[in-house]
């Protein structure tokens, strides 16, 4: 058993939270930066890498090859889990930074269909599984690293900038994006402009590095290291003895994955192609709506310390099932642009809600020696079955039904499911020491 006070014993000066903060939350940036620019420039993607002639077609094979990102997110996860949980969180940060810089650099210089056939998909695809391994293991490690610096009364708070973070790396972007389009004519984007913030993942490779191996490891994990309390193989006792912490860490993400990846990276593909905007218009939209997540999730974080984290999480899933079809409704419908960017207001607040609550949430239902391999699990699994499929299934969606709402129904089937397992399972945990 580890004790409290054991784990506890060194609590973090202002100034070494605040570098721990900044040095995990720009590593986290910059590797959603990249991560989220497939999402982004999908459309372009399509035409580059697969030979469909059908654009339809087209869209949904390059968002199977963004799933496949997904589905080494847990294999990440493991991997890099078990590690953080053995010698710390420090390296690992380390590790995933730099694998994800490298793997986009690689898909900023890759053929083309047209140049080298069918292997052009097939390298795109490598290229994903190796994003997917990245990610996998810096989210389970940004989160524990964060939460293992901060106090119980400010760990929302704290944990909230994880999520900020990708914000600020998903807005990069988006923002890259939409500069590009403004700036380039389609065929030069096509041609060769949508490679170049492809080609910025070597530089944020080496920022990366360097900024990771100034900080210091987390006081909680030390605790636990001087304790002699850590295990052998974290993943094993997760099974064996955290069933039912796994099952509803894993029922929360889905509908918190399933909202995040249509409204966050699905969003500039849907207002384009679906909607019909110029692809400039909806990288502008989607910047916009970044902005605002960016906005409300410190101040949800502030909010889960205060309240609670059950209350939050309940609030943003009841929202999501009751304003998802109006808000899509009203996006597909109206004429004017400020009705238009109230939606993504209302959107861009319950996902910061829903995040706020479930980032910290997980880290604290689970306990040190095992936290980033556990999430690991719940989180990546959850993620690779149901957030990585979500841009293909709404694109399916839609073209099966003919409804530009059908996205809805898959956000809030997820959103009921989240629903129900937080109020059958969750208990509450704020203000709670880490064990």
């Amino acid at each position: 058993m580890i004790t409290t006070s054991k784990l506890n014993s060194s609590v973090p000066a202002a100034p070494s939270m605040f570098k721990a903060v900044l040095a995990g939350s720009i590593g986290n940036a910059l590797e959603w930066f990249d991560y989220g620019l497939y999402g982004y420039f999908a459309s372009i993607i399509s035409s580059q890498f697969f030979s469909s002639k059908d654009p339809v077609t087209a869209l949904m094979l390059a968002f199977i090859v963004f799933g496949v990102g997904f589905v080494m997110r847990p294999v990440g996860g493991l991997i890099f889990g078990h590690y953080a949980d053995r010698v710390g969180r420090r390296n690992v940060l380390t590790w995933t930074v730099m694998l994800m810089g490298i793997s986009t650099f690689i898909v900023g210089i890759l053929p083309t269909y047209a140049q080298v056939g069918v292997l052009a998909p097939i390298l795109l695809a490598v290229c994903r599984l190796l994003q997917g391994i990245s990610t996998g293991g810096e989210w389970g490690s940004c989160m524990s690293f964060l939460a293992e610096y901060a106090t119980p009364h400010n760990r929302g708070f704290i944990v909230s900038w994880s999520q900020f973070s990708i914000a600020v790396g998903l807005l990069l972007g988006s923002g890259s994006g939409a500069i590009l389009s403004s700036l380039l004519s389609p065929e030069d984007m096509n041609a060769w402009g949508w490679r170049l913030p492809f080609l910025s993942g070597i530089l944020i490779a080496a920022y990366g590095l360097y900024i990771r191996r100034k900080i210091d490891e987390t006081p909680v994990f030390k605790g636990c290291e001087d304790a002699q309390a850590l295990v052998q193989t974290p993943l094993k006792t997760v099974l064996k003895h955290y069933k039912r912490e796994t099952i509803l860490s894993f029922g929360i993400v889905i509908g918190w994955t399933i909202s995040y990846w249509i409204i966050m990276a699905y969003m500039p593909t849907y207002i384009s192609k679906v909607l019909k905007f110029p692809l400039s218009v909806g990288l502008s939209f989607n910047t916009f709506l970044i902005v605002i997540f960016m906005i409300a999730i410190p101040f949800t974080g502030m909010l889960v310390d205060r309240v609670g984290r059950k209350p939050v999480m309940v609030g943003a899933a009841l929202g999501l099932i009751v304003l998802g079809y109006p808000v899509f409704y009203l996006l597909s419908t109206t004429e004017s642009s400020v009705m238009f960017l109230v939606g993504l207001v209302v959107l861009a607040v319950l996902e910061a809600m829903i995040c706020g609550g479930a980032t910290v949430y997980m880290t604290e239902i689970f306990p040190t020696n095992i936290r980033c391999s556990a999430i690991a699990i719940g989180y990546n699994i959850a993620v690779a079955c149901f957030g990585g499929t979500a841009p293909f299934v709404s694109t399916w969606l839609i073209s099966v039904t003919g409804s530009n709402l059908a996205p809805t129904y898959y956000l809030i089937a997820g959103a009921m499911v989240t629903l129900v397992v937080l109020v059958f399972l969750a208990e509450e945990t704020y203000h709670k020491e880490l064990v």
